[in-house]
């Protein structure tokens, strides 16, 4: 849950607090603007919230910078020499003249035919193939998973989902988002296990989450790397 205070220069800032056995209090702003406060257990919020006021002259340059590249990257994708992500693993985009493909991947290259040249054709082939990637990957984890939680999914579907990762239904049907192709294995798989457990537990009870943790003992890091990176896989400003 976000709490905020209020400064002068910056406005309302949000941010996420957690606590811990430490004995300082640590602010970090996050890549995409998050800001994320680290602090002892016994400290007030009151006491929190001056150590924030202290440094939110650092806090507003961070965040300012942070979106800044944030805007930058999502603006420069579809242009040669741009990042995108296979697996977690970067590929820089670049045009060559195909006999068949549109798009491909040689090695850390994303390819796509040299005779594609505006923005758009060229976000609604590479979001194609990696839609098609995306449905094969995906199923085949599901498939690798589901014996492991013991049990199965009656429908998979892979699909655009604006504001979730994946979901359960009540048919037990599971359906992902084609974004997922984007990061890394290990978050990939957090998430077809998360919904994978749902068809024993539709809820986010203790019970639920020890069903994860049976599966993917280290399912907290991948769920802290979701809160703070996943923005790196959009195409667009929300």
């Amino acid at each position: 849950m976000k709490r905020c205070f209020y400064d002068r220069a910056m406005g309302t800032v949000f941010y996420d607090l957690q606590r811990g056995t430490r004995s300082t209090i640590e602010v970090a702003v996050l890549p995409g603007g998050d800001v994320r406060v680290r602090a002892p257990r016994q400290m007030t919020e009151a006491a929190v919230r001056r150590f924030l006021k202290e440094k939110a002259p650092w806090i507003k340059e961070q965040t300012e910078k942070a979106r800044n590249e944030q805007k930058e990257w999502m603006e420069k994708r579809f242009r040669d020499g741009s990042t995108f992500y296979y697996l977690g693993r970067p590929l820089t985009l670049a045009s060559r003249k195909s006999e068949g493909k549109t798009v491909w991947r040689e090695g850390a290259l994303l390819l796509i035919d040299q005779k594609v040249a505006s923005p758009q054709k060229r976000r609604e082939y590479i979001e194609k193939w990696y839609r098609g990637l995306a449905k094969e990957t995906i199923e085949r984890r599901v498939r690798y998973f589901a014996g492991r939680v013991g049990e199965s999914p009656n429908k998979v579907t892979v699909k655009t989902q604006k504001k979730r990762w994946g979901s359960c239904s009540s048919l037990r049907n599971l359906n992902f988002n084609w974004k997922l192709i984007m990061m890394p294995q290990e978050i990939m798989d957090y998430v077809v296990v998360h919904e994978l457990c749902h068809l024993k537990e539709m809820n986010h009870s203790d019970s639920f989450w020890k069903l994860v943790g049976d599966v993917l003992p280290d399912y907290r890091k991948c769920r802290e790397w979701l809160k703070y990176n996943a923005w790196k896989v959009e195409w667009e400003q929300r």
